[in-house]
Order: structure tokens, then sequence, then C-alpha cells
């Protein structure tokens, strides 16, 4: 069952958009942080600091691909964000505090809901695959039938 997961996971991820992929990594942290809660009170120091760790790496990697020339405002406001989020983490972890985490998942909760309707209105602005190979089997004189039973690819 993990392998079928794992496999899934690689394939959502290698066939998402990057609004999507930002998304998958808010529910990542936030599950994270859930986990270290869970650890915290079950008194598991070593699953505490897996889950922190985890947590951690995300929202530095979230950090460190922020795009501060094109993103300008909105874009120094997340990094002072994720600073605050990795400062809360920190301070969860260290003094084994469940507030300062919940604060964490609270603010990455709201800024979840932003990126889960950016990638909403993203989706509703795509093409349609079924245009994209209606296109393809217009452009090759072939029938949209075959395109889509799988007979032609129409992309040769």
């Amino acid at each position: 069952m993990y392998k079928r997961s794992n496999t899934y996971q690689e394939i959502a991820v290698q066939t998402s958009s990057p609004t999507k992929l930002v998304v998958m990594l808010y529910e990542g942290t936030i599950l994270f942080l859930q986990q270290s809660i869970s650890a915290i009170e079950s008194n598991d120091l070593d699953r505490k600091r897996q889950a922190v760790d985890r947590a951690v790496a995300v929202i530095q990697h979230l950090q460190s691909t922020l795009d501060m020339n094109r993103g300008g405002e909105v874009a120094a406001e997340l990094d002072k964000l994720y600073s605050y989020i990795h400062s809360k983490i920190l301070e969860g972890s260290t003094q084994l505090q469940i507030a300062p985490l919940e604060e964490a998942i609270k603010l990455l909760t709201v800024l979840l809901s932003g990126w889960e309707e950016a990638a909403r209105r993203e989706e509703q602005h795509a093409v349609p695959t079924t245009l994209l190979a209606g296109q393809a089997a217009k452009h090759r004189a072939i029938p949209i039938a075959r395109v889509a039973a799988g007979e032609e690819h129409g992309f040769e």
C-alpha cells in the first residue's frame, strides 16, 4: 500500500502546476506540524523531531524559492511570514509547547486557502485536454474518436 501511495504522490507531483505544488507543500507542512503536536502529546521526542525537521525543511524551501524581483511586496511579506512561522515551529519544538505549533498551522491554513483558490482559478482557465487532443487530431486529419480511443496520439 505504501508503494502504491508513494507512486501516486510522485505522479501527482510530476503532473501538477507550480501553483498546485505550492498547495501540496502547504498541506504537507500542516500535516507535519499536526504530527509534531501528536508526538509532543505522546512524549515521542524522536517522532516530534522528524516531523518538525520536515516542516522546517518545507518552510525553508518555500522561503528560499521566493522571487523577490518579480514578487515585489507580496514576496517580501511572505518572506517575513515564513520567518515568523519558522520561529514559531522552533519555539514549539524546543519548549515542547503546542500553542506555537498551532499558531503556525493557523497561519499556514490561511495561506493554503489562498493558494487553493489560485489553483482552482488556474484550472478553470486551463485548456481542456480534450480540446488539445481535438486540435492535434484536426491538424493531422485524424478523427477525434481514434485519438480518444488511443489509436493515434497525434503528436508524431
